[in-house]
C-alpha cells in the first residue's frame, strides 16, 4: 500500500514537470547578418568618378566564402529612371594576395544615359541566411577624350623650313584634348552639361618611317588634364630611316581608364640629308695699345671686320673688355643680336665642328640656352651661332688666343663655317 502511493507521488511530480516545460521561452534568433564584401576595381586603389557612354567598368567584389554567399545583384538609379541591371551566381575563386575570394561584376554604362547624367550604383551581395550587403558607387557620364591638331600643327625647332627637315630633327607638335571640355559639373547647373569629359590617364605619343612602319614609343605625359580642354605642342623626333621610307608619321593616343582616343598626323616630308655648312672662313678681333678701334668687332655676315663708327646691328662679335682675373685674356660678346651656345666637352668628342649641319647647330641651340657673352675664350672653345635672331647658323671654333699684358695688343683667331 505504501510502494503505490509513492509510485503515485512520482508519477504526479513527472507529470508537474511535464506541465512545466512547455511554458519555457523559446530560444531568439535574430535577423540574419551580411558577412563581409568589398567593392574595387582590379590592381587599383579606388575607383573614378566619370566613366563614358558604353564603357565597360571591371568591377571587381571580395568577399569570404565561409559566410556562405549566393548571389549578386546589381541596381543603377538616376533622378529619372531606376531597375536592375543584372543578378550572378556567386562563383568567385580565392585571391591568394587579398586572402578574400574575388568575383567579376559586369556592369556597362547606358549608352542612352546623357552627358553628364548623375547615376548611382548598388552592387548588393546576398546570403544563404538571408542577409545582405550592400557596396555604392557613383559616377558621372562624361564624353571619352578627343584629340586634334593644334594651329600651327607643326613648329620646325631647328627654325629651318619644312623642305630642310631630316632624319633626326626635332618638331613641335600641336594637339588640343577635349576640345571646349570641363572637368566638373558646374554648380547649380540644372541641365547635365554635354562637354563634360573624363580624366586623362596618360598621353602616349610614337614615331613611324613611313605609313607602315614600327611604331616607336617616343614619351609619355601622365594626367595631362582631369576633363578641361588642353592644348599642349609636344617635341617629337624624326625616326631614323624616315626619308628612305618617303617621310615620317606622329601617333598621339590618350588614354582614360578603359576607353581610349587616338590621332594620326599626315605624312611629314623628310629630307635625304641635313642642310650643310657649306662655307669656312676666318677672321680676328684685337684690342691694345697699337691696335685699330676698327679690329674690334666681326662681322660674321660680311666675313670681314665691322668698322667701330658703325651701329652695333652689324657686330656680331666684339672685344668687350679683359678678364677679371688679370690674365690680360680678352673677353668677348655680341652686341646685336647673335647669340652664342659652347659646347661642352662631350659635345666636341664627336668631332661636331668637321661634319654638323646646320639642322644639327639649330637643334643644339634650340636644346640649350645661348647668351651674348662668350666670356674669355680658349683654342679649341667651339661655339654655337645663331645670327640676329634668324635662323641663320654657324659653327665657330677658337683658333688661337693673346693675352693684352702690359698694354700690348691681344687678339683672338677664330674660325667659322656658315651656310
Amino acid at each position: 500500500m505504501k510502494l503505490s502511493h509513492y509510485c503515485l507521488l512520482g508519477l504526479l511530480g513527472l507529470g508537474a514537470l511535464a506541465s512545466c516545460k512547455t511554458n519555457l521561452p523559446t530560444p531568439y534568433t535574430g535577423p540574419p547578418t551580411g558577412g563581409y564584401a568589398n567593392l574595387a576595381l582590379p590592381n587599383t586603389t579606388a575607383l573614378v568618378t566619370k566613366y563614358a557612354p558604353g564603357e565597360s567598368i571591371p568591377l571587381t567584389l571580395g568577399y569570404y566564402q565561409g559566410d556562405n554567399p549566393t548571389t549578386i545583384t546589381v541596381f543603377q538609379a538616376t533622378k529619372t529612371d531606376s531597375a536592375q541591371v543584372g543578378s550572378y551566381p556567386v562563383n568567385g575563386t580565392f585571391n591568394q594576395t587579398l586572402a578574400v575570394n574575388t568575383q567579376a561584376v559586369p556592369y556597362t554604362v547606358p549608352t542612352t544615359y546623357a552627358i553628364g547624367t548623375a547615376v548611382r550604383v548598388d552592387v548588393t551581395l546576398n546570403f544563404a541566411d538571408g542577409g545582405q550587403r550592400l557596396r555604392r558607387i557613383t559616377y558621372t557620364v562624361a564624353s571619352s577624350p578627343t584629340l586634334t591638331n593644334g594651329t600651327p600643327t607643326l613648329t620646325y625647332r631647328n627654325g629651318l623650313g619644312a623642305s630642310a627637315q631630316t632624319n633626326g630633327d626635332v618638331l613641335g607638335y600641336a594637339i588640343t584634348l577635349n576640345a571646349g571640355g570641363i572637368s566638373t559639373v558646374p554648380t547649380g547647373a540644372t541641365t547635365p552639361p554635354s562637354n563634360l569629359f573624363k580624366n586623362v590617364d596618360s598621353l602616349v605619343y610614337y614615331a613611324r618611317t613611313g605609313t607602315t612602319g614600327a611604331l616607336q614609343r617616343q614619351g609619355v605625359i601622365k594626367t595631362p588634364t582631369a576633363g578641361v580642354v588642353n592644348s599642349r605642342t609636344i617635341d617629337v623626333r624624326i625616326p631614323s630611316g624616315s626619308a628612305a621610307a618617303g617621310g615620317a608619321q606622329f601617333v598621339f593616343t590618350a588614354f582614360a581608364q578603359t576607353t581610349s582616343t587616338t590621332l594620326t598626323s599626315a605624312l611629314v616630308p623628310v629630307a635625304a640629308a641635313g642642310t650643310p655648312l657649306a662655307t669656312t672662313r676666318r677672321g680676328t678681333v684685337s684690342f691694345g695699345g697699337g691696335s685699330s678701334a676698327d679690329s674690334l668687332a666681326f662681322n660674321l655676315s660680311a666675313g670681314l671686320p665691322e668698322p667701330a663708327a658703325n651701329a652695333s646691328t652689324g657686330k656680331d662679335l666684339q672685344v668687350s673688355g679683359l678678364s677679371t682675373a688679370g690674365s690680360g685674356a680678352l673677353t668677348l660678346s655680341a652686341p646685336n643680336t647673335t647669340r652664342y651656345y659652347k659646347l661642352s666637352s662631350s659635345q666636341l668628342a664627336a668631332n661636331p665642328y668637321a661634319t654638323a649641319t646646320a639642322n644639327q647647330v639649330g637643334l643644339l641651340l634650340y636644346q640649350n640656352t645661348a647668351s651674348a657673352d662668350l666670356g674669355t675664350p680658349a683654342a679649341g672653345d667651339v661655339y654655337a651661332v645663331r645670327l640676329r635672331g634668324a635662323s641663320t647658323y654657324a659653327l665657330l671654333r677658337i683658333l688661337g688666343t693673346r693675352a693684352s699684358t702690359s698694354g700690348g695688343v691681344g687678339r683672338v683667331k677664330f674660325e667659322y663655317r656658315t651656310l
